[in-house]
């Protein structure tokens, strides 16, 4: 199996999926410079649940960013 297809059968179990909620951020209080990884409670499309972390890189070397949501209105 190449990298191509281990992949696409990794994140096809978002196929269907809908995220429940945007749980927070899951932080190393030890570390100051850890700004932590978004964490959603998703339901899959087998009906199952289960928590995703958005990282930089399969290493989890850093939290990631998601593009393309629509920017939070200010609060006054």
């Amino acid at each position: 199996m190449n990298n191509d297809s281990v992949w696409r059968e990794y994140y096809n179990n978002l196929t269907g999926a809908k995220i429940l909620s945007f749980i927070g951020m899951s932080k190393d209080e030890t570390n100051p410079y850890d700004e932590g990884f978004p964490q959603f409670l998703v339901r899959f499309a087998d009906d199952s649940i289960g928590m995703i972390e958005i990282s930089q890189d399969p290493e989890g070397n850093g939290g990631g960013f998601i593009f393309g949501l629509p920017l939070p209105k200010a609060s006054n």
